[in-house]
Parts: C-alpha cells; sequence; structure tokens
C-alpha cells in the first residue's frame, strides 16, 4: 500500500512540474509580445517625433529668409538716391543681372535644411551629449536626450567627424561641407569598423529579420546602428570575424 501511495505521488509531482512548466513557457510568450508592442509603439512615436522635427527646422529657416528679406527691403528704402548716367546705368543694370544670376545658381545647389542639421549636430557635440546614430544609404538620423531622429546627409569628410566625436569627443569640424552629400555604403561601412577593432555586435531583439541584420556599433560618446540586407558574401564575413 504505502508503494502505491509513493508511486501516485510521484506521478503527482510530475504533472505538477509540467503545469509549471507550461505556465512558466506561456508568461515568457506574453512578456516577449508586450515588449514587441512597445518597441514598435516607440518606433512609431520615434517617426511622428522626426517629422515634427523636420517641420519646425523648415518653418524656422522660412521664417529667417522672411526676416533677412524684411531687412534687405529696409535697406533699400534707406538709400540715397544717386543720379548715374544712361550708359553707366545700363552697365551696371547688366552687372546686377549677371551677379544675380550666379546667386541663384548657388541658392540652387544649396541644401539650406541640412546646413542647420549641421549647425545643430555640431551644438549636440558641443553639449557632450551621448548620440544613438542609425545609418542608412542616403542619411543618417542622430537621436540623444531631447532630440529624437535629427536627419543629416554627409560625406566621407562627415563620416570621419562623426565618428571622431564618438571616439574622442573631438567636436570639431574641420571645414566639413554640410552641402556636399554622398551616399553611405553601410556594409563597406560595417567591415572598416570591424577591421579597425572597433566594439561591434549583433542586435537580434531590435529589427532583425530574415532579410535584414542589425549591426551596432558601440563607441564612448554614442552607438551607430545599421540594418544591413542579408547576402551570402556579408554573412560569411562576419561569421569569419566571429559574429
Amino acid at each position: 500500500m504505502d508503494a502505491v501511495l509513493e508511486v501516485q505521488t510521484d506521478v503527482d509531482d510530475y504533472v505538477n512540474e509540467e503545469e509549471l512548466l507550461a505556465l512558466e513557457q506561456e508568461q515568457q510568450m506574453i512578456d516577449m509580445m508586450e515588449e514587441q508592442a512597445l518597441l514598435e509603439q516607440a518606433e512609431e512615436q520615434a517617426v511622428i517625433d522626426a517629422y515634427i522635427e523636420q517641420q519646425l527646422i523648415e518653418q524656422s529657416l522660412l521664417n529667417q529668409t522672411d526676416e533677412e528679406a524684411r531687412i534687405e527691403s529696409e535697406d533699400q528704402q534707406h538709400e540715397p538716391t544717386i543720379t548715374v548716367p544712361k550708359e553707366k546705368r545700363l552697365k551696371q543694370s547688366l552687372n546686377d543681372k549677371e551677379s544675380k544670376d550666379e546667386e541663384a545658381d548657388d541658392e540652387e545647389s544649396d541644401d539650406p535644411i541640412n546646413v542647420a542639421a549641421h549647425r545643430q549636430v555640431l551644438l549636440l557635440m558641443k553639449q557632450r551629449n551621448h548620440l544613438d546614430i542609425y545609418v542608412k544609404k542616403n542619411e543618417i538620423s542622430i537621436s540623444c536626450f531631447g532630440i529624437t531622429r535629427l536627419k543629416y546627409k554627409l560625406n566621407d569628410n562627415g563620416w570621419q567627424w562623426i565618428l571622431n566625436y564618438l571616439e574622442t569627443g573631438c567636436y570639431e569640424d574641420y571645414g566639413v561641407d554640410p552641402i556636399k552629400v554622398a551616399d553611405i555604403d553601410c556594409e563597406c561601412r560595417v567591415k572598416e569598423l570591424i577591421e579597425q577593432g572597433s566594439n561591434i555586435a549583433r542586435v537580434p531583439f531590435l529589427r532583425e529579420t530574415e532579410a535584414y541584420i542589425e549591426i551596432c556599433a558601440f563607441f564612448r560618446y554614442g552607438k551607430l546602428y545599421f540594418s544591413i540586407r542579408r547576402n551570402d558574401d556579408f554573412m560569411n564575413y562576419l561569421i569569419e570575424k566571429g559574429l
């Protein structure tokens, strides 16, 4: 009789352990779903914040342009009237036209939004902010305390400027021109960082899917995030490097 009771007790304990394990697994699934929902909500809010911030920058630039036009108009009204001979007036008119055409050509090549973004990035650096930078083909977006997804386009010199700040905290741009921009080869940039011995890691719990792989580079003054389309050559390279 005692043996039968012991066997029954062992069976009950085994059943209870299975039920507890099932409950734990179910709770883990619920926690993961809640975490994923929070991440998606945060990303949506980040997109909204970035759009609002971009609109504010554009409005600020428009206001600045209007103010400069108003000041110029007032200055012209107060200029003294000077009588100029007819031939000189004609020559001066032609010179003014050529000058305005050159200025118009310069303005067409300008990117005032990126110039304003450059000034904002420089200010963030001077404040010694820890920058989270998301790298895309045609631009980067920068987030830190009080700033969400500030869009900024750069070239090779701008890329080195960003890296130098992340590594050393030095914010001097040494003449980086925010008007001259170029696309970013994310795959090559990641390989350069790996070869330089930077602290690189896979980030599987961000947005990594079957089509893309997420890479994060860690620095003293911030992080770089890359989302790169999977391909055999790049995956084999990461495996060789132990990533």
